[in-house]
């Protein structure tokens, strides 16, 4: 989590010790009327379906955002999930109902509503960014991207994939921090949004068009892992309201 009117953290504020789950660390904030929020923090990633993500995260984040509004702020940018969706296949608009069947999707798309509520009673702007497949520097080592890495330095001659025919929507890290600041400084980017490339890519394209590019000759192991059971086949973001930010 970082704050700043202008949304560049500054030499005083990288050091500011902040715990979500102290809450005395909390008043280390320093914030005015004209400054603007963005949240990304969740505890424990991944473990999608343990009970934390409701009991824990969930009422930790929503104590912080109430402390936020109560202190008087502009606007507030959140992090969320494409699992919100649920089981729904195809491309996937804003607008359709979320339907989240992991206790890490409940938790978010549960955030999602009680946050919009707060920031509707106090007048403040709020932007919730529904984010697909990322990739990129930072991520958890054992996720995909880096798992394939840390098989290619090591020359593995095969890494262990699934079926690989899930069709899904990848997205780089950096595009991804680009498009949090860009509907940040939107004086009109408020509600939800898909962060998402909206170019739907079959994991195995994906990954063999990686590999290519590493020029790793490494081969991929279709089949050894099941499909999981909470995604659903097919879906990526539909872009369009995305693409119509013109700030």
């Amino acid at each position: 989590m970082f704050y700043s009117s202008k949304h560049i953290p500054t030499e005083s504020h990288k050091n500011i010790y902040f715990d979500i789950k102290d809450e005395s660390s909390w008043n280390n904030i320093s914030l005015n009327k004209s400054d603007k929020l963005i949240l990304l923090t969740w505890r424990n990633l991944p473990n999608h379906n343990e009970a934390f993500h409701i009991t824990e995260n969930l009422t930790d984040s929503l104590k912080f955002i109430s402390y936020i509004l109560n202190k008087g702020i502009k606007k507030i940018v959140i992090a969320g999930t494409c699992y919100e969706y649920g089981l729904q296949n195809g491309m996937l608009a804003e607008s359709i109902e979320t339907k989240p069947i992991n206790c890490y999707a409940i938790a978010k798309d549960s955030l999602r509503k009680l946050t919009q509520s707060l920031c509707n009673y106090h007048k403040v702007d709020f932007a919730w960014l529904r984010i697909f497949f990322v990739y990129g520097e930072g991520q958890h080592p054992k996720s995909l991207i880096p798992s394939l890495d840390k098989a290619i330095l090591n020359k593995d001659k095969g890494f262990d994939i699934s079926q690989g025919d899930q069709i899904r929507d990848f997205i780089k890290v950096d595009k991804v921090a680009k498009l949090f600041l860009k509907i940040t400084d939107s004086s009109e980017a408020n509600g939800i949004y898909n962060i998402g490339s909206g170019e739907p890519i079959s994991i195995l394209d994906f990954l063999e068009n990686y590999i290519n590019e590493m020029q790793s000759d490494i081969k991929l192991n279709r089949g050894v892992y099941p499909r999981r059971k909470d995604e659903p086949l097919a879906f990526w973001a539909d872009t369009t309201k995305l693409e119509s930010l013109t700030v």
